[in-house]
């Protein structure tokens, strides 16, 4: 069976994932694990091989440009910019990997015991595609499938795909003129959100390679739920998506490799900040398991950020955690 985990600039993250799996799950002897890297600089992937020398690693056909890009940055030679995103590296890994895997990502952790063993066998028992391990970002109904195990389906509009792509691709204006005179549900995108969550959850291989059949080389998730949509209609059963009752896994507000998109307030410079904790941890300066199994405590990372850079610095990377904070409590429920 494997865990692959996306990582792209922050070691001092990776860390606390890969040492939570190594802790947290107990069958992590009959795993593959593989770092699937994107732009971390060598000298941290060589930190990271010393304290997990089982684990396997693959590059991205941009790493090498993307780490001289962040260098560039970094120097003030010129300003990082690059949306593009190494599907090819993902879609191939899955393809190599076990018929149920975990695909997730540097920012995410274990936050408890979980045997993938017995999961893979609930997984094949009821016909599941999917089981959510962490967040459940519908807030809607679930129903009972096992002690452990909840399911949930998407109630749509219409069953029809084609309306579907329409609406996500907001072709011909459709989504925006539907809005305009609220003839959409409320909540109608987020119904979909229950068929999808690459980060936290165990998935089987040929829903995930379906998801991500067009490789698309951007971040665009209205074209994954497009695809989720059609696998939904194409195949059968009641409980092919699922979640745990009780999460076991859980992400991170206080940092983003989103470097492009996700500057909320004050054009935050996220390079800046995660070359800072990257280097005091390769120094062993920096504690990857503060206040875990909970989020680092927004003191613990301020001080340092005192201590390291300035006031003006420490204040902007509140502001921009307490805004990504509010922007995910926010979008809980889709307001499309």
């Amino acid at each position: 069976m494997n865990i692959l985990i996306k990582s792209y600039y922050r070691p001092h993250l990776l860390d606390r994932c890969l040492r939570s799996i190594y802790e947290k799950i107990v069958d992590v002897n009959d795993l593959k694990i593989t770092v699937l890297d994107d732009g971390t600089p060598q000298k941290y992937l060589d930190k990271i091989n010393q304290k997990y020398p089982q684990v396997d690693f693959k590059f991205s056909n941009y790493r090498d440009e993307k780490i001289i890009k962040i260098q560039n940055h970094l120097d003030g030679i010129q300003k990082y910019h690059d949306t593009r995103i190494p599907t090819d590296l993902w879609y191939d890994a899955i393809e190599e990997s076990s018929e149920i895997l975990i695909i997730t990502e540097d920012d995410v952790w274990f936050v408890d015991n979980f045997n993938m063993n017995f999961y893979v066998k609930e997984m094949k028992k009821f016909g599941i595609h999917i089981l959510k391990m962490g967040r459940d970002i519908t807030e809607t109904k679930n129903y009972e499938l096992t002690e452990k195990i909840a399911y949930h389906n998407p109630k749509y509009i219409i069953k029809s795909h084609k309306v579907y792509s329409l609406l996500l691709n907001n072709s011909f204006n459709l989504r925006n003129n539907l809005m305009k005179y609220n003839l959409l549900p409320k909540y109608w995108r987020n119904e979909l959100w229950k068929m999808y969550d690459i980060p936290m959850a165990m998935t089987r291989k040929d829903y995930l390679l379906h998801i991500w059949k067009d490789k698309y080389k951007r971040v665009v998730e209205d074209l994954q739920l497009v695809n989720a949509v059609s696998w939904d209609f194409k195949t059968n059963g009641k409980h092919k998506y699922t979640l745990l009752k009780n999460r076991v896994m859980d992400t991170t507000v206080r940092s983003s490799a989103s470097f492009n998109s996700f500057n909320i307030q004050d054009n935050f410079d996220l390079i800046k900040f995660n070359y800072i904790l990257n280097e005091l941890w390769y120094n062993d300066e920096f504690n990857e398991y503060e206040n875990y199994p909970k989020d680092f405590s927004v003191d613990y990372i301020y001080d340092i950020l005192l201590k390291k850079e300035n006031k003006e610095f420490a204040d902007k990377w509140k502001k921009w955690t307490q805004a990504l904070e509010q922007m995910r409590l926010d979008t809980r429920l889709d307001n499309y």
